[in-house]
């Protein structure tokens, strides 16, 4: 089991003619609530192993508060910036396998729209200083894939504990799904494998067919 966990960074300066996007530092208030949503980390029950973050300086403010009060560092991910929903995805397809439990710190309207990938749920957006902790029913994070995660609940820089908000169990055609991804290499292989052996007892069965049939015509001078 993984456990992904989308944070929309804490609110920033509007843009002007003078700053562009990617420089936009945080607010008085985007200060103040990632430091709130980072105390609410440390008080929840989540054990987080990376925090990975988007170079622009509003998320990656937000993510140097979060790992500081974790105690964990920061990895920086261009692909997260660039945003959209394959951008993210193989983000964490990259992630270390090692890490089960990893925060993605980003922007909208990516991130909210990578929710609602995940989970196949129509969530509302994430509001600023916002995570979404997603359970993703998965041994590597390469296998991570569309309506594969479980919406386990939100923290909020606005909220004094961990609310969880469990969604509908998974049906069996989505558990099916999962299994058989999961699997696939080992399916691939068993069909390659049935495929092979059963080429090979073609092939001997025509041998012994053709030496039967040999050995059944009549030897040379036998009329004699």
């Amino acid at each position: 089991m993984k456990t992904l966990i989308l944070v929309r960074h804490a609110s920033a300066i509007r843009g002007n003619s003078a700053l562009n996007d990617f420089s936009r530092p945080l607010d008085r208030c985007g200060e103040s609530d990632a430091v709130t949503i980072a105390e609410r980390f440390a008080e929840s029950d989540l054990r987080v192993d990376a925090v990975v973050s988007s170079p622009a300086v509003r998320a990656r403010s937000t993510a140097e508060v979060l790992a500081q009060k974790l105690s964990i560092p920061v990895r920086v991910d261009e692909r997260i910036y660039k945003d959209g929903i394959q951008n993210l995805l193989e983000t964490v397809r990259s992630f270390d396998d090692r890490h089960r439990t990893v925060v993605l710190v980003g922007h909208n309207p990516g991130l909210s729209e990578f929710l609602r990938y995940l989970t196949e749920d129509n969530y509302a957006d994430l509001p600023t200083a916002t995570a979404a902790v997603v359970n993703l029913p998965i041994r590597v994070w390469r296998h991570a894939f569309a309506g594969h995660g479980r919406f386990k609940g939100i923290l909020s820089s606005s909220e004094d504990i961990l609310e969880i908000n469990y969604g509908p169990a998974l049906p069996w055609t989505g558990r099916y799904r999962i299994w058989q991804f999961e699997h696939a290499k080992q399916i691939y292989l068993t069909i390659i494998f049935v495929f092979a052996l059963v080429l090979i007892l073609g092939i001997v069965g025509l041998v012994l067919h053709q030496s039967i049939d040999a050995s059944a015509l009549p030897q040379q001078g036998s009329g004699r």
